[in-house]
């Protein structure tokens, strides 16, 4: 397992999609949140501030963070399911999966491996987008932070990670397609699902629903009404995604 952790770490730093996904986020999710509360405080009655006002809860940065923690439930989704995509799909793209045969490394721990540097991966972006947040927050001299914004900072870390989890099925998805393409396409369908469940009054118990619903996606109401075991749902999920690609990964067939 320490070998492929290794490997899998190696492909990873030198691969060009993880980078761009994470600096997407990292840069992205700050910037839009900032732009998004500027434009609501500057003009009240526009357009654009009618449409942000149901995601601001409270001011400052309880907000602020509060958005953070809204826009992460899609933003690292996209990101990270592009990246699990990438990480199980490339050796069926570019024809190296017979490889995977020669080496003394059990294929399952290959499967394994890849979730985990995956997961290390998003937990990375994750705080790095928290703190240029935070910085982004600090220029805007919202001051410190109180038991609020504590709280709102709280829920923005654990959407990520609960987003991160749910991108493994992604992942698991690109590695029985065989192929990142048909993996991407599988999380545009999750995305498209998510919001047919969600409008349907669902999205609770649909754990790709329930962890921007949690955030204040459709408001304060809906956000108190997601159960810790709805909001849980995205870890079995996730679990359940590594299991079936390391167990196909012993039983597949290289083509």
């Amino acid at each position: 397992m320490r070998a492929a952790l290794a490997v899998e770490t190696l492909k990873l730093r030198r691969a060009t999609a993880p980078r761009v996904a994470g600096l997407a986020v990292v840069l992205g999710v700050p910037t839009v949140t900032t732009g998004f509360i500027a434009a609501a405080e500057a003009a009240p009655t526009s357009q654009l501030a009618l449409k942000v006002a149901p995601m601001l809860v409270g001011e400052g940065w309880e907000a602020q963070l509060a958005m953070v923690g809204q826009i992460l439930s899609v933003a690292m989704l996209l990101s990270a399911g592009v990246v699990a995509a990438w990480v199980y799909g490339r050796e069926h793209v570019d024809g190296t999966i017979g490889g995977l045969y020669a080496v003394p490394v059990r294929r399952r721990e290959v499967a394994v491996a890849k979730a985990v540097v995956l997961v290390a991966w998003g937990v990375l972006v994750l705080l790095a987008t928290l703190a240029v947040s935070l910085a982004a927050g600090a220029a805007l001299g919202h001051g410190g932070l109180d038991d609020a914004a504590t709280v709102a900072l709280g829920r923005a870390v654990l959407v990520g990670l609960l987003t991160v989890l749910l991108a493994l099925p992604v992942g698991t998805a690109a590695h029985l397609l065989r192929g990142y393409l048909p993996g991407i396409g599988v999380l545009l369908a999750v995305v498209v699902v998510t919001q047919v469940v969600t409008v349907a009054g669902a999205g609770a118990w649909f754990p790709y629903a329930a962890p921007g619903m949690w955030a204040g996606m459709g408001g304060p109401e809906l956000a108190e009404a997601v159960l810790p075991v709805q909001l849980a749902l995205p870890a079995p999920v996730a679990l359940g995604g590594v299991l079936l690609a390391a167990g196909w990964s012993e039983r597949a067939e290289v083509r």
